[in-house]
């Protein structure tokens, strides 16, 4: 990838280091993409609830809007919404002329290209559960005729942005929950989501051995493929 690239992460929540963590965590994978952050500018600073991720969504519009004066010469080239749940995400799609990716889709495509076909969600926050299963819903991947099944969503009490603030007990209880859901269901592998779970994939993968992802590096693998696919693209026109 040319390192003329340039990618937009809308983080949705007003917590800047959620903002943060997450330039931090994907630009290790991207080294010749160059990342530009934009952090919602009302809402919550964490979205635990449905009125939060309602308002969101609005959030997510105005700071890809607000980002148009600061973006480079030739533009972005790809822009992310940096939260599990992706608010905003077809509006966003509609306006921008560019691929536009959320941090679930993205997240579970990713694990799709891998070859799982049945994932257990584990997140933060008790009322993502009902959220993130009507999410599931209206992507497909409630039915056993998905090509990527979402077996389960079991939420921890802890929001993401409580989680951020203990690294390591909270490794220790998605690691807990990441056991017990690929126990306790059909589940292949499972996905951590939330922004704030940022990183914990990899900790968690060193404690439990399991097949165990975290949405954000999940999500740059499906960066990776857009920007490579772009490239392959303009290569033949």
């Amino acid at each position: 990838m040319p390192a003329t690239h340039h990618v937009l992460i809308i983080n949705p929540n007003t917590s800047r280091s959620v903002t943060e963590r997450l330039l931090s965590q994907l630009s290790t994978g991207l080294p010749e993409v160059q990342l530009h952050g934009a952090t919602a500018q009302f809402g919550a600073a964490y979205i635990a609830d449905e009125y939060s991720y309602c308002v969101a969504g609005h959030a997510v519009l105005d700071a890809w809007e607000r980002a148009q004066p600061l973006a480079p010469s030739g533009g972005y080239h790809a822009v992310l919404v940096g939260c599990f749940g992706d608010p905003g995400l077809p509006a966003l799609d509609e306006v921008a002329g560019i691929p536009v990716l959320g941090l679930a889709q993205a997240a579970v495509q990713a694990l799709a290209r891998q070859g799982w076909q049945r994932v257990a969600v584990v997140t933060g926050g008790e009322k993502w559960q009902p959220m993130l299963e009507r999410w599931s819903r209206a992507a497909g991947h409630d039915g056993p005729g998905a090509a990527l099944q979402i077996v389960q969503v079991r939420t921890l009490a802890a929001t993401g942005l409580q989680m951020m603030q203990s690294p390591d007990h909270t490794a220790q209880a998605l690691a807990q929950a990441s056991c017990e859901s690929l126990q306790g269901t059909d589940a292949q592998a499972v996905l951590l989501g939330g922004a704030g779970l940022a990183g914990m994939g990899e900790r968690v993968r060193a404690i439990t051995g399991l097949p165990v992802w975290d949405c954000v590096e999940a999500a740059q693998q499906s960066l990776q493929h857009t920007l490579a696919t772009a490239n392959r693209r303009t290569a033949v026109a």
